[in-house]
């Protein structure tokens, strides 16, 4: 087995360019994390048919490898060696990930990071308002009426929906406030304060300053013979933004050079009145201008520019996806909700879900077409099914892109439904899974529309593809011969030494975690729900601690108390990874009491873990229970869903 692993990380380090191409590397429950001098050296099509790669990606200036648990920290320790590096730690590799990439793609990623966090409140704020849409929507349901002329008595519930879903904008800035502060260093209250600062109601209200120029009534202070404007940033984004860097940074030069027994008194207070001061002389009107400008961008870009807008951006969002630039649209589309009342809604929202729509549509037409090689049906179809909902990086890195004709396919669907969704004018009223299950965040009177250009991007892609496939028919053909050719992969179920019937005995996994137990495909990681990593469950906790699922040995522990992998009867391995995107924590919040090798006992303790710090740093606590080697196995069947005790059966496995 240990040829094995020494074979694989030899066959990587050849695909990425030789050892004088590795800057560093690092690793996590799954994945090969690698930074690398010159990505235009790595040789993907070779990496596919290493045996033990599962898939790929580049992200952050990272380029990932997907391994597998109980097997990525092998080939990882037997890499470095190869390579001749020194093993670092996550961070350390994010920091030299960092260096790779340009001020713009800097900029763009810093964004993304602060905008993340505070998605879910967006989300939830824009669903509420999509229902009190439906509440008071003229004729969606009764002629000439709404819901709440024709039954009165829920007036006062849809006033309080109406409330409930105005509050995450309203106080947009301060959301933002915070999240800003943590990705700049600052201390995240101090940031919110920034916030409320921006929208203190004494202001005046920014929605209305537009109207206020043209009458000539913006109020003014009058600070030391500066006419400084007396009005909030209501609805704004990048204002705040660049305020709390300002805070951030002031805040950190005085850390350094004020007394230690002042510190807690002189910093908050210089920060707070510099960053201030700053924001409303300089920071705030340059940063309007140029939010503006953005919004009006996009705006120009749908609506004078119409369908042909909608196509240029449907074809152009998959390629901003490979890139990981995608994430900063997410700027934009934030300020245009949080002007929601003078907008009437978004439309770059149709025009995402159609393209994502579109790419599931091609990698299924990969299923179709790749009948003699199972390994490339079985990731397409799965990869093709979370397309709809929203996540396409499965489908994308693992199917189309290494195909190049379906991820052409795609384009053109996503081209043609991105074009029609602009024609019909469907804007959406928030944030949410950008998919056909995205229905839920459209205006009520755009509904219809919406699912007719998911449609369209759906079949214009699926025939696409088909076409452009029997121009690339050898191409195919000669790709599935050598996937057929490759080795088999390790963990290949003996006899079943635990019950003495063989192969075909059924083995049980038992819940490691007492909550709520959701199909694979909910789980919110796209590698997880993908099925690249194997087939199994997502767990909700309700309780922090983690048991042995079977009788087993512990395979693996990852350095930052996260994840563990158990190897079971009949050569099963199973990952329990908690959380999603926790590796980021770094360990804080987690505690694993066994270590790698040692035999554990059904129901013994692996680990406890703090659900409520999970969720404080802004992470998912659904946690995947994965059968990484399920494909060495007739059938892996989920028995149970729904509410779960510790050691309930979830799982059985043929």
């Amino acid at each position: 087995m240990e040829e094995t692993y020494v074979k694989a990380a030899q066959e990587i380090l050849a695909c990425m360019g030789g050892k004088d191409n590795i800057i560093s590397a690092a690793h996590c429950a799954t994945r090969l994390r690698l930074v690398l001098k010159d990505d235009s050296l790595i040789d993907k099509d070779a990496l596919e048919n290493v045996g033990l790669v599962k898939g790929n990606f580049n992200n952050g200036g990272q380029f990932q490898i997907i391994l597998g648990t109980g097997i990525v920290n092998h080939v990882y320790a037997e890499f470095i060696k190869m390579a001749d590096i020194t093993e670092m730690t996550k961070e350390e590799l994010k920091k030299q990930a960092a260096k790779k990439m340009n001020p713009l793609q800097k900029l763009l990623k810093t964004l993304a990071d602060v905008f993340v966090p505070i998605l879910p409140a967006l989300v939830a704020s824009g669903l509420l308002m999509g229902i009190n849409n439906i509440l008071t929507a003229q004729g969606m349901f009764v002629e000439g009426k709404s819901l709440v002329d024709a039954f009165p008595q829920i007036k006062d519930f849809a006033e309080m929906v109406n409330l409930f879903s105005n509050a995450g904008f309203t106080f947009l800035p301060v959301l933002i406030g915070f999240s800003a502060a943590k990705i700049f260093g600052g201390t995240p209250i101090l940031g919110a304060v920034i916030g409320a600062i921006m929208i203190h109601p004494d202001l005046m209200n920014g929605y209305g300053y537009g109207q206020a120029l043209l009458d000539g009534t913006v109020p003014y202070w009058n600070i030391f013979g500066l006419s400084v404007a007396k009005v909030g940033y209501q609805g704004t984004v990048l204002p705040v933004i660049a305020s709390v860097f300002c805070l951030s940074f002031v805040e950190k030069k005085l850390r350094k050079i004020v007394p230690a027994m002042l510190d807690n008194i002189v910093t908050p207070l210089l920060s707070v009145l510099i960053a201030g001061a700053m924001t409303f002389l300089f920071i705030g009107p340059v940063m309007r201008g140029v939010g503006d400008a953005m919004t009006n961008a996009v705006m120009w870009l749908f609506f004078d520019l119409g369908s042909l807008g909608g196509l240029i951006y449907g074809v152009t969002y998959p390629l901003l996806v490979i890139t990981g630039m995608h994430h900063s649209l997410v700027t934009a589309e934030t300020q245009i909700l949080a002007n929601i009342g003078t907008l009437g809604g978004s439309p770059t929202f149709a025009v995402v879900a159609a393209a994502n729509c579109a790419q599931g549509a091609a990698a299924l037409a990969v299923m179709f077409r790749m009948k003699k090689d199972p390994k490339m049906k079985s990731l397409a179809s799965a990869s093709g099914i979370s397309s709809f909902l929203g996540i396409t990086e499965p489908a994308i890195f693992g199917v189309n892109l290494k195909l190049r004709y379906p991820f052409y396919g795609a384009l053109i669907g996503g081209g043609i439904g991105a074009a029609y969704a602009t024609l019909a004018k469907v804007l959406s009223v928030s944030q949410g899974p950008c998919g056909v299950i995205g229905v839920i965040c459209i205006r009520p009177d755009c509904m219809l529309q919406f699912m007719v250009s998911m449609a369209v991007a759906i079949v214009c892609a699926f025939a696409a593809t088909m076409a452009l496939g029997g121009a690339f028919g050898k191409k195919e053909r000669a790709a599935a011969g050598s996937r057929a050719a490759e080795p088999a992969s390790i963990g290949k179920p003996a006899k079943d030494m635990h019950t003495g019937t063989g192969d075909k005995a059924e083995k049980v996994i038992f819940a490691p975690i007492q909550g709520n137990v959701i199909p694979r495909e909910n789980i919110p990681d796209e590698t997880f729900a993908s099925g690249v990593l194997g087939d199994g469950v997502g767990i909700e906790p309700e309780t922090g601690e983690a048991v042995a699922p079977f009788d087993g040995e512990i395979s693996s522990v990852a350095e930052t108390r996260h994840a563990i992998g158990i190897a079971g009867p009949g050569g099963m391995e199973l990952l329990i990874h908690v959380g999603v995107d926790t590796v980021k924590m770094d360990g804080d919040g987690f505690a694993v009491l066994v270590s790698e090798g040692d035999k554990v006992r059904a129901g013994q303790k692996l680990m406890e873990f703090d659900i409520s710090k999970i969720k404080a740093a802004g992470y998912s606590t659904t946690s995947a229970v994965l059968l990484t080697n399920s494909d060495d196995y007739q059938s892996c069947n989920v028995v149970k869903t729904g509410k779960s005790k510790q050691m309930e059966k979830i799982i059985t496995v043929e």
